[in-house]
């Protein structure tokens, strides 16, 4: 059991499972693509976010930089130009919406 915690604890798995504290209930990593970028910037007020970002594929979106909304302001909270993030966004109509960002500075 030791080697299967230490070789956990190795993994980086910037999703990974993780138990909730107030249930004990596992909570599944999300579904949706993952992406990596650097912040352009923060409009926490609107719930937006730009990022410079790579080639998404999974979404047949270019490399570039946009403007997505969050799905939670709260995201936005820890973030500031010029930090990296991981992010996974998901398409909604014709918009796309981030659904989790986590700072990768």
């Amino acid at each position: 059991m030791a080697w299967s915690v230490a070789a956990t604890e190795a993994m980086v798995d910037p999703w990974p499972y993780h138990e909730d504290e107030t249930t004990g209930s596992v909570q599944l990593p999300p579904s949706g693509p993952r992406a990596s970028g650097r912040v352009v910037a923060v409009d926490r007020t609107a719930g937006k976010i730009t990022i410079e970002y790579p080639p998404i594929p999974q979404l047949l979106l270019e490399g570039g930089t946009r403007k997505f909304a969050v799905q939670d302001a709260a995201l936005l909270t820890s973030l500031a130009p010029g930090d990296k993030v991981r992010f996974e966004v998901e398409r909604e109509g014709r918009n796309f919406v981030v659904r989790r960002i986590v700072n990768s500075n």
